[in-house]
C-alpha cells in the first residue's frame, strides 16, 4: 500500500519520513469552494457566479453591453439598461422579453431614426445645391445679356436655371428634409422623455411607459411612411403624360 500524509490521504513521503501533501492537501482551511454549476443553469445565473449583478448578467446574456456610439444607439442602450431592471419574471422569461425589445429597438428606433437624419441631411445639401447653382447661372446670364455676349450663353444659362428649378419643384427637397429632420426629432424626443419620465411619461410604471412608447414610435413611423408615400406618388404623377 502507497504511503499516506499526515492527513491519512494517499501521498508520498519526503527522505526524512515527513508527509509531503498532495493537491488536496494545500487546499486552505476555510476557503470556500467554487459553487458547482449545474446543467439546468441559465446563462444569467453562471455570468452572475462571475461577480456581475442580475442587470449586468441580463444585458451581458443578450450581448447589450456592446454597443457603438451615436446618439441614437446611446438612446438605445439606456432604454435596453432601464427594461433590465424591469421584473419581467423568470430569467427565460426576461431574457425573451428583452430580445424582442432590444430588436423593437433596432428595427423601429435606430434604423429609422438614422434613415430619417441621412435623409434629412440628403435633401438639404440637395436644396442647398440646386438653389446655388440656380443663382450663379441667373448671375451668369444677366452678366452674359449685360456685356453682350452672343445670345448662345444668356440662353444657355437660362435652361440651366429653369431645369434646376423644376427638379427643385418636381422633388421639394427642402420639404422632404424638413419632413424627415421633424420625423427624427420626434423619435428622438420620445426617447429622452420616456428615460427622464417626463410628459406623458409621468408617474407610469415601466411596463406602461414601454408600452406607451412604442405605440408613439409607431406612430411617427407610420404617419411618415404615409407622407413618403404621398411624396412618391406625386413624383409618379410628374412623370404621367397628360391625356
Amino acid at each position: 500500500m502507497g504511503a499516506q500524509t499526515d492527513y491519512g490521504l494517499p501521498g508520498r513521503r519526503d527522505a526524512g519520513g515527513n508527509g509531503v501533501p498532495q493537491l488536496t492537501d494545500q487546499i486552505e482551511t476555510g476557503t470556500p469552494a467554487k459553487p458547482e454549476r449545474t446543467r439546468g443553469e441559465s446563462v444569467v445565473t453562471r455570468l452572475m457566479h462571475k461577480g456581475n449583478d442580475e442587470v449586468d448578467a441580463l444585458l451581458e446574456a443578450l450581448g447589450m453591453r456592446q454597443q457603438l456610439s451615436g446618439e441614437a444607439k446611446d438612446l438605445a442602450r439606456l432604454v435596453e439598461r432601464r427594461l433590465a431592471q424591469v421584473d419581467w419574471g423568470s430569467h427565460s422569461q426576461a431574457l425573451d422579453q428583452l430580445e424582442i425589445q432590444r430588436s423593437f429597438l433596432v428595427h423601429r428606433f435606430v434604423g429609422p431614426m438614422k434613415h430619417y437624419e441621412r435623409g434629412a441631411r440628403g435633401f438639404g445639401y440637395l436644396d442647398n445645391f440646386l438653389n446655388l447653382v440656380s443663382i450663379l447661372a441667373g448671375i451668369g446670364a444677366s452678366l452674359s445679356a449685360a456685356l453682350d455676349f452672343p445670345k448662345l450663353w444668356p440662353i444657355a444659362f437660362g435652361l440651366v436655371v429653369g431645369f434646376l428649378q423644376s427638379i427643385s419643384q418636381w422633388l421639394k427637397p427642402a420639404q422632404r428634409a424638413t419632413r424627415r429632420g421633424i420625423a427624427a426629432l420626434e423619435l428622438r424626443s420620445e426617447m429622452w422623455a420616456f428615460l427622464q419620465r417626463r410628459e406623458r411619461y409621468r408617474d407610469k410604471d415601466d411596463k406602461a411607459a414601454w408600452a406607451l412608447l412604442c405605440d408613439q414610435v409607431g406612430r411617427v413611423e407610420d404617419r411618415e411612411s404615409a407622407e413618403q408615400d404621398q411624396e412618391a406618388a406625386q413624383v409618379h404623377d410628374g412623370y404621367a403624360v397628360p391625356h
